[in-house]
């Protein structure tokens, strides 16, 4: 699972292609773009066309898109939309390096036409208010409607996005997903073949969860029946279900910590519960991935509560019978809908930590802002995501559907080259609806009844999409100081490292649950964490 993740991290991260090139000049929006003429000189009749020469800088993993057919046709459409011919040379550095020698070139002062960013909002904050970022505020409203947009819809993105004194110093990655439903690639797995010889039924709640783990151990004595993977963790699940998380974080009204709240303590509860009838694998917090596919492939555990979607064809041996399918997490009915892991969130919205940068010393500046914001056009996107109608997807029933003739994606591999290659100065938002589509069907068990969709489909369909996301997933982006930074990391990392060891103990029955309002105490000796939690509240109302 791990590698999954980071797999898709990484394809994240290679899709943000952005560009680069030193150049000086006044960075005041202004009625024309201040170009150069590259052209031969023409008649006035037929004036030359002009050609604006610029340097890509960006992170690479080694993908080079630049003679893939997509990266030729957003080309045409960048230079159609902005009116001017595009030279542009692209400087790839290696992923691994990027983060340090962005830094460098951001401290030199001979900083890159645009950048792209690093995964820390906080240097690309820290280098604004030094003078190397362009401002980019003041040209939204004249030059970057559609980015504009996106801001406007996004919670919290007057904080989050913003400096106190109301400058914006990159463009943030951007999410869209019009389909109405916030879905998730984290169901509950489960082993239906199993379930449905024995007649038992497929949780909902965590009773029904429990119920079906008893009769199962009953049937099958030398199973464990739960199991849970190396991530997400079974704690995760309880979290989820509980309305807490094994942090700090945004509960919809102020920052809280987790671990401290009684929902918290109720899932280590039943996790113990489990783990003491048997019910649940001993090792389940220290196998591999590969250790439990082996279990969950010769009957040995039949129930995940929470687990990656992927992974129910690998856990399924047809030949053998064994089939595992999906559905919707199981919910403590004392907290209500449970919320869902990694959701997609509703409409257009933008991740506030990762994104493009601008040079304060750009010739260009309107030219270069209206080049990004045409990333976040609905047409931009179009093409990124689907290609180009009759090549790598159809209209059927009014509905857009990738052409797949093979199975194997070929027709998109032929216009975009390697999967994990992305054309564009900037990567397009994330667009759930093509995201989603490339996962095989499964059986999805919901509302007493199996159907065969998608897994975030029905994530989708069977959650609220006004309750299954989580209020930190749309929460205030506090920006401290590089002191309280340094402040909240050193009393963090202790506080955690000691909650995580003990949580262990607990669950493994090291240390008694009766003994957590000790541990409480402990914890906060370790670290005053309420200090910290008090100076992000206090960061949120400013």
């Amino acid at each position: 699972m791990k590698k999954k993740m980071v797999l898709v991290l990484s394809f994240l991260l290679v899709a943000t292609l952005v560009f680069a090139g030193c150049s000086k000049g006044d960075n005041k929006p202004s009625e024309q773009t201040n170009d150069s003429n590259s052209g031969e000189t023409s008649k006035p009749s037929e004036p030359a066309e002009e050609t604006i020469k610029i340097n890509a800088y960006m992170s690479s993993f080694g993908d080079d898109p630049k003679d893939t057919e997509l990266y030729k046709l957003w080309k045409e459409k960048m230079e159609a939309h902005i009116g001017k011919k595009l030279d542009i040379k692209w400087i790839y550095v290696n992923s691994d390096d990027y983060p340090e020698k962005i830094k460098l070139t951001l401290a030199s002062g001979d900083t890159p036409d645009i950048m792209s960013g690093v995964k820390d909002a906080e240097v690309m904050f820290q280098f604004g208010n030094q003078g190397s970022l362009l401002d980019i505020a003041p040209y939204l409203d004249e030059y970057a409607p559609n980015y504009k947009a996106y801001l406007e819809s996004t919670k919290f993105s007057d904080k989050s996005m913003y400096t106190p004194e109301g400058k914006m110093f990159f463009f943030g990655d951007g999410f869209r997903n019009d389909t109405g439903l916030a879905g998730s690639a984290y169901p509950a797995l489960y082993r239906f073949d199993v379930f449905q010889k024995h007649n038992i039924k497929v949780p909902e709640n965590w009773d029904e969860f429990y119920d079906a783990a008893v009769k199962l151990k009953e049937l099958y004595p030398d199973s464990y029946p739960v199991n849970s993977q190396e991530w997400p963790k079974f704690i995760d699940a309880l979290a989820l279900s509980n309305h807490t998380k094994s942090d700090i974080y945004w509960n919809g009204e102020k920052y809280v910590y987790g671990p401290t709240e009684e929902s918290f303590k109720e899932g280590l509860m039943y996790i113990r519960k489990l783990y003491d009838e048997k019910l649940l694998d001993p090792e389940f917090l220290s196998q591999s991935q590969d250790q439990l596919k082996a279990k969950v492939t010769t009957g040995k555990s039949f129930m995940l509560p929470l687990a990656w979607a992927g992974w129910w064809e690998q856990y399924s041996v047809p030949d053998q019978g064994v089939s595992w399918g999906a559905a919707v997490n199981p919910k403590n009915e004392k907290y209500g809908d449970q919320w869902v892991l990694g959701p997609a969130l509703l409409g257009h919205t933008i991740y506030a930590n990762y994104g493009v940068m601008v040079s304060k010393n750009t010739k260009y500046p309107e030219l270069i802002v209206k080049m990004l914001d045409y990333q976040y056009s609905d047409e931009m996107i179009d093409l990124m995501h689907w290609g180009v109608e009759g090549k790598t997807y159809q209209v059927v029933e009014g509905k857009k559907e990738f052409i797949n003739k093979n199975g194997d994606w070929q027709e998109k591999k032929d216009l975009n080259g390697d999967g994990t290659t992305r054309q564009g100065f900037v990567f397009a938002p994330q667009n759930y609806s093509t995201d989603y589509i490339a996962y095989k069907k499964v059986q999805f068990f919901a509302k007493g009844q199996f159907e065969e969709m998608r897994p975030q489909e029905g994530m989708g369909k069977f959650t609220s999409s006004e309750t299954a996301i989580a209020p930190y997933e749309q929460a205030p982006v506090v920006r401290l100081s590089k002191d309280d930074e340094a402040k909240k990391a050193q009393i963090m990392t202790a506080v955690q490292t000691y909650l995580d060891e003990n949580i262990y103990k607990f669950l493994l029955g090291e240390r008694n649950l009766s003994e957590w309002d000790a541990f409480k105490k402990e914890l906060s000796d370790i670290g005053d964490y309420q200090s910290i939690v008090d100076m992000m509240n206090a960061q949120v109302s400013k």
